[in-house]
């Protein structure tokens, strides 16, 4: 193992990457990274600062130095997302956001910015990471690397429980179409 062990959890939307991650980073009492909140907090700082979700310089600067922290309270809960002084885990989950973060997302710039920020986690005593590309071109040394899979019908399900938590009303067969 590395000085600073990584474990990578990757796979599509839905198939449980988060639960799957927080819980193994409770249990080892790791550090955790969920890739994709930094896309969107990154979408919601642009969007406090008035910077276009096209500004690739703008974007990239911003991305640098990105106050973002996951947090939990107790043990049991998973992660509340903080930036910078504010807890934004709710708002992040709109549909706007994530709309702007595939956006942001999908400029090379921004995404450079990110990888060096995501890599800034690994730290003491390891790190336990959620999102894809993770063992591929963020850790592509990890540990260990897991790649989870499920059926459009359960990743529908799942982000429609997601969705309705956040009273994000969505029709679940709409949901498994565009899964498929």
């Amino acid at each position: 193992m590395t000085q600073n062990p990584v474990i990578t959890i990757d796979g599509a939307s839905g198939t449980g990457k988060g639960v799957v991650t927080h819980r193994i980073a409770r249990q080892l009492g790791w550090n955790l990274l969920d890739s994709g909140v930094l896309y969107r907090v990154l979408a919601l700082d642009a969007d406090k600062h008035g910077i276009s979700f096209e500004n690739e310089a703008e974007l990239t600067d911003l991305a640098s130095h990105l106050d973002v922290k996951f947090v939990s309270a107790h043990s049991w809960e998973p992660p509340r997302t903080w930036l910078g002084g504010l807890d934004v885990s709710d708002i992040i989950r709109t549909e706007k956001v994530g709309n702007a973060a595939s956006k942001v997302g999908a400029l090379p710039r921004v995404r450079l910015a990110l990888l060096d920020r995501q890599r800034a986690f690994r730290g003491p005593p390891g790190l336990v990471t959620d999102g894809r590309d993770m063992g591929t071109i963020v850790f592509p040394d990890a540990d260990i690397k897991v790649f989870l899979t499920a059926s459009p019908e359960e990743r529908a399900l799942r982000r429609f429980n997601q969705l309705k938590e956040l009273n994000i009303h969505v029709n679940l067969g709409d949901l498994v179409v565009e899964l498929r």
